[in-house]
């Protein structure tokens, strides 16, 4: 039997820097200028790097995404100039 993902739509900022801060914890910053703090679960399989993504479903589950992975997958929607933001965790 055959079967077919269905079509997923996600907000995505692209990751631009990476840093430890002085409590030893990695932050991002996003390409919209906000930094977010992944948790471990989200850095259980790799540690995000400049140009990796990172992705929030529209029920709210935030995931990194490898830069390769995410661009093999994703491709922009039309006439989205303006996604909403993501808020600050």
């Amino acid at each position: 039997m055959e079967y077919v993902a269905n079509p997923v739509i996600v907000d995505a900022y692209k990751i631009d820097r990476c840093l430890t801060d002085e409590s030893g914890n990695y932050q991002v910053r996003l390409d919209n200028g906000l930094w977010q703090t992944p948790t471990l679960e989200m850095m259980a399989r790799y540690k995000p790097t400049i140009g990796d993504y990172w992705v929030i479903q529209s029920d709210g589950y935030v995931y990194l995404n490898p830069a390769d992975v995410f661009e093999r997958k994703y491709s922009p929607l039309q006439g989205t100039d303006s996604l909403p933001q993501p808020e600050i965790g």
